[in-house]
């Protein structure tokens, strides 16, 4: 392991890369040897988190961009998904969820990537959402906004 950039009393403290021997790439700050602020982490298997640290966790607004074309972007806690998110999944469908300590909670709203369709999702105790039944796009946009969730934007089959 690599690291290039600032130091303080022998820990990494302000702005630095560190380079990790399996590929894992950290650029960002750092306060008492630890991740803290901002920073951008580029896993080797092409995974990108983009957001706020707190002692060497995702804490706060990121953005993870899954390899696979998948992102996700909402509020993290103590490494974990907490609270209201938006998934942007590759084949264009787009969900707003809530999480408490990484997995789902309570309903979501799907929106499919045609944007003329929607669902109504409530997720199951393995950690997944489930299609309860489809919604008009009015019902999904006040099914959001009565969850708290975030409004995607723009939405599928927007021009």
């Amino acid at each position: 392991d690599v690291y290039e950039g600032e130091w303080k009393s022998s820990l990494k403290e302000g702005r630095g890369i560190y380079r990790l021997a399996n590929g894992d790439v950290y650029d960002g700050e750092w306060k008492a040897g630890k991740q803290e602020g901002r920073g951008v982490y580029r896993y080797a298997n092409g995974s990108v988190y983009e957001g706020e640290y707190k002692a060497g966790e995702r804490e706060g607004h990121g953005v993870y961009r899954f390899a696979s074309g998948t992102v996700y972007e909402g509020e993290w806690k103590a490494d974990e998904k907490e609270g209201p998110g938006v998934f942007r999944y590759a084949n264009g469908e787009v969900v707003s969820v809530f999480y408490k300590q990484n997995a789902p909670v309570g309903e979501a709203v799907m929106w499919k990537a045609d944007g003329r369709r929607a669902w109504r999702l409530r997720a199951t105790r393995c950690g997944a959402h489930n299609p309860v039944e489809m919604i008009s796009l009015e019902e999904a946009r006040q099914t959001a906004e009565r969850l708290g969730l975030p409004l995607p934007s723009p939405l599928p089959g927007a021009a």
